[in-house]
């Protein structure tokens, strides 16, 4: 299991680093709620996302969620998307995730594959990541 973020130079959330976090060196928890997946990172610092399907759906499915608008101000339709933290975040973003494998037991989520790219303010560089997690 592992979370791995990969910061452009000048993008305001990363600040162009480059980490990798694993149960080893950090707390990891991962939520749902309808639709969306909720994850939060404890380790120096403290990291939180937000990866929201459109409103058709109840649970992320595989595929592409593009042309996405900052969670929870995003158009319905299209979902929407959130990575802050560190003391920093988006006012507005751009940006999609890719959803590569979603199992769910009981409405709960037992595993993931998803990559997403996020622009902070309408900038050029941004915030990737890959969140691997199974069970």
């Amino acid at each position: 299991n592992y979370i791995y973020l990969e910061s452009q130079f000048g993008d305001y959330i990363g600040q162009g680093q480059t980490i990798t976090y694993t149960p080893v060196n950090a707390t990891i928890s991962l939520s749902t709620a309808t639709g969306r997946l909720s994850v939060s990172i404890t380790s120096p610092k403290f990291w939180f996302a937000d990866f929201q399907a459109m409103t058709a759906l109840s649970h992320l499915q595989p595929g592409y969620y593009g042309d996405l608008q900052r969670y929870p101000f995003h158009n319905p339709a299209k979902g929407g998307l959130n990575w802050s933290g560190d003391g920093r975040g988006c006012n507005t973003l751009t940006g999609w995730f890719v959803v590569d494998s979603a199992t769910y037991v009981s409405n709960v989520i037992t595993a993931i594959d998803l990559r997403f790219e996020q622009h902070c303010e309408g900038g050029v560089p941004a915030l990737h990541g890959k969140i691997h997690w199974a069970g």
